[in-house]
């Protein structure tokens, strides 16, 4: 038995993650790259409250190693979910991390 697959994945470097991040943070909704181990990269956001409580999520994605020499700090993020931390939107966290998807920033 034969089994296909095509997926569109997109997958970034971590300094235009960083990039993307900048782009879609505005007065109330902040990204930013949290922590990037060996083979994650944690991506937080923050909307806070009318009291200016923040409730921040962070958002686990994958990511491998630069093959590129001289590359070695800027790993490869594949933007698909692994988990969403501390979601405080009844398991629907993940979508407050659509505008990293959407975004055209290359």
């Amino acid at each position: 038995m034969e089994t296909r697959q095509n997926s569109m994945l997109r997958v970034v470097s971590r300094k235009t993650l960083e990039a993307i991040c900048g782009d879609v943070s505005g007065m109330a909704h902040r990204f930013w790259v949290e922590r990037v181990t060996r083979s994650r990269v944690h991506v937080g956001y923050s909307n806070p409250d009318e009291w200016g409580n923040e409730f921040p999520m962070i958002a686990v994605f994958p990511c491998y190693p630069s093959c590129w020499p001289g590359d070695g700090d800027n790993p490869r993020v594949v933007l698909d979910f692994l988990n969403v931390l501390h979601d405080s939107w009844n398991d629907e966290g993940w979508r407050a991390f659509q505008p990293i998807f959407d975004s055209e920033v290359c």
